[in-house]
C-alpha cells in the first residue's frame, strides 16, 4: 500500500526534479508517495491561490486511485481548495485517459505549455472533487 510522506517538502521536490530531470520550479507543497519504505513518486502542489491549486505528479506507473483520493483529501482539507487544476502533455495518452476516469474535466489547450509542446488542461471541482476527497456530496 502506498502512503503519503508529508513535511519533507524540499527533499521530496528535489528528489522529483533530480530523478526526472526537470528544472527546479516553485511549489507550495511537495508530497512524497512511499511504497514499501521507498519514495516512488511525488506530487507537487503549486500556483495555490486559495480556492484553486495546480498539481503536478512525478512517478510513472505509480498513481493509483487510493493515492489520488489521499491527494484530493489533502488538497481539500489541508489547503482548503474547491478546485484542483492539472495539466499533461498532449502526447501523454495514459494520463489523458486516466485523468478523465477520476473526474477531471477537459478545459482546453495551453499552447506551448511545456516549452515547444502543448499542454492539455483539466479541472476537478464541485461534486467530483468532494466525492474523490471522501466528502459529503450536496
Amino acid at each position: 500500500m502506498k502512503n503519503l510522506l508529508l513535511g519533507h517538502d524540499d527533499q521530496v521536490a528535489n528528489w522529483a526534479f533530480n530523478r526526472f530531470g526537470y528544472e527546479r520550479a516553485r511549489y507550495d507543497m511537495a508530497v512524497g508517495i512511499v511504497d514499501d519504505g521507498s519514495l516512488v513518486a511525488a506530487a507537487l502542489f503549486h500556483s495555490y491561490n486559495g480556492p484553486d491549486v495546480e498539481i503536478s505528479y512525478y512517478g510513472p506507473k505509480t498513481m493509483t486511485l487510493g493515492v489520488v483520493r489521499q491527494l484530493a483529501k489533502l488538497a481539500v482539507e489541508g489547503l482548503g481548495v474547491s478546485r484542483i487544476t492539472a495539466r499533461t502533455a498532449k502526447n501523454n495518452k495514459a494520463m489523458k485517459k486516466g485523468i478523465k476516469k477520476i473526474g477531471f474535466e477537459f478545459e482546453g489547450v495551453r499552447h506551448n505549455g511545456y516549452g515547444k509542446y502543448d499542454a492539455l488542461m483539466y479541472g476537478l471541482y464541485g461534486a467530483n472533487l468532494a466525492k474523490l476527497a471522501g466528502q459529503a456530496v450536496h
